[in-house]
């Protein structure tokens, strides 16, 4: 049986205790009562039907009442218990009528059980509210620690709602009079001891508020960990932005396939990353060993679309034999082969030199002879030139010579040859008609920089050599027949 109060009780819950005795004329009279009082207040003590005053007439220690001066030779003497511990199991009812504090627990008074609003019972612990219930909800004002011995749940949570929403429900909230950008709202810590026995938060899960302003509110989710002894962002989601690893810590990112282990890496020492290979060997390095296509790019732009792009963004290794835009190459099993090479001066080579067409009659109509190309061959203008891209890099006296065509010249006679082309930045720094670039001072946007294209004012004219080849076979062909011509009559004047 529980009980509420000091010492135990009687066996049953029913009026007041009264104990009598009896005067004996002596000073400082001692009463040994059948129970302890709470204190002198707790007692209604008469003598002779007078009531006497507490403390000032009579004192409580224990069990022990003392009489305060003399009572009368054989005098009645009354100790009626007004206040006592109470036996809860065998009370039909104890109510404190919602008195505040009503239901003390210790000495001093100062923890105490109040039920002074309705329908909320009040816990006070050492002076201070610790813990409200009511019909609904139970509200802890200060840290609660659960503890068991084993591996069991300590905390669980449930809900018995048969809705397709929600719960259970775990909340955390940080109910602040004053927020303000970057303010924590809740951590979640997971915490262990290391060898030495000292205490170590090893990950925790924080929730941030990056923008207090009403209408543009934004949060921040971050997962730190202890790594070589740091704590570290390992993982982060804001507004802007999800970022792994984002303190530079050598981590590596992996995702794993149906099929492989390595699907996707990321190797944070050697800063590169591998598809399908754990081993990265390049800035990007894909294996494959299905019978398709190792990459493929789409671009579905639907009026300007572009394809891959290499670039050297540091250097202009304008080499014919160090440098690679692309390179093919296979492997027979002993020994690697270079079939194909696009060299970093823009030369092309392969290792059959052969460069053709799709040329089948099955997929061409129309087929006619072509016209003559005898003037328009004859028109050109074959002309030496130095380009100035290679004039700002090696100077005007060791820029090369190169032998070509001038669009400008071709267009005048053929200019089915000629086509417009992308204007790069190495086109406006040639020729400020193509454009603008950006430079310092300038208001760059974001994925932009300095030596980027600002704004293109006209297109690069370019020439169709491999038809203009066409011409020139064509243009030969007649003037073969010409010259076998003249050779027939030469032959008929030397026989003659």
């Amino acid at each position: 049986m529980s009980y509420i109060g000091q010492g135990l009780p009687a066996d049953v819950f029913s009026g007041y205790t009264v104990d009598k005795f009896s005067g004996t004329g002596v000073a400082s009279q001692a009463l040994t009562l059948t129970k302890t009082p709470f204190s002198e207040t707790a007692v209604l003590v008469t003598i002779d039907g007078v009531v006497q005053e507490p403390t000032d007439d009579f004192t409580v220690s224990g069990t022990t009442l003392t009489i305060v001066g003399t009572a009368p030779l054989n005098s009645e003497i009354n100790v009626t218990h007004i206040a006592g511990a109470v036996a809860v199991g065998e009370a039909s009812k104890l109510d404190t009528q919602g008195v505040s504090d009503a239901l003390i627990l210790d000495a001093d008074a100062d923890t105490t059980i109040s039920a002074d609003t309705d329908d909320q019972i009040d816990f006070k612990a050492g002076g201070t509210d610790i813990f409200q219930l009511t019909a609904t909800t139970a509200t802890f004002n200060d840290g609660v620690s659960i503890t068991t011995a084993d591996n069991t749940d300590q905390l669980t949570l449930i809900s018995t709602d048969a809705d397709a929403t929600n719960g259970p429900n775990l909340k955390l909230f940080r109910n602040s009079a004053s927020p303000a950008d970057g303010d924590d709202i809740g951590r979640i810590t997971f915490e262990g001891e290391n060898d030495a026995g000292e205490l170590v938060e090893y990950v925790s899960i924080r929730g941030n508020m990056t923008d207090v302003t009403d209408g543009t509110e934004d949060g921040k989710l971050t997962f730190h960990q202890v790594t070589a002894g740091s704590f570290v962002d390992v993982f982060h989601i804001s507004p802007t932005e999800t970022v792994f690893n984002d303190a530079s810590v050598d981590r590596n990112f992996r995702i794993e396939s149906n099929g492989s282990a390595v699907m996707f890496l990321v190797d944070g020492e050697n800063d590169r990353i591998g598809i399908n290979t754990g081993t990265p060997a390049a800035a990007l390095h894909l294996t494959s060993s299905e019978n398709t296509y190792s990459a493929k790019f789409v671009n579905s732009h639907g009026s300007a679309p572009y394809g891959v792009q290499s670039q050297f963004s540091l250097a202009a290794p304008d080499s014919g034999s160090d440098n690679y835009f692309f390179i093919g190459q296979d492997y027979n099993g002993s020994s690697h082969t270079v079939r194909f090479v696009v060299y970093g001066d823009g030369d092309v080579k392969n290792h059959d030199g052969t460069y053709g067409t799709l040329s089948d009659e099955r997929i061409k109509q129309n087929i006619v002879d072509a016209n003559s190309q005898w003037d328009d061959i004859k028109a050109l203008k074959i002309r030496n030139f130095k380009k100035k891209d290679d004039v700002r890099v090696y100077g005007a006296d060791k820029a090369p010579v190169h032998i070509g065509l001038i669009a400008q010249e071709l267009k005048s006679t053929s200019p089915g040859l000629v086509d417009e082309n992308h204007t790069t930045s190495s086109d406006i720094l040639s020729s400020s008609e193509f454009g603008t670039i950006y430079e310092d001072g300038d208001t760059i946007p974001d994925g932009k920089a300095i030596g980027d294209i600002k704004e293109v004012k006209e297109k690069v004219l370019g020439i169709k050599y491999s038809i203009l080849y066409m011409k020139a076979v064509k243009a030969l062909q007649e003037a073969m027949a010409k010259i076998e011509t003249l050779e027939t009559k030469v032959k008929a004047l030397e026989d003659a």
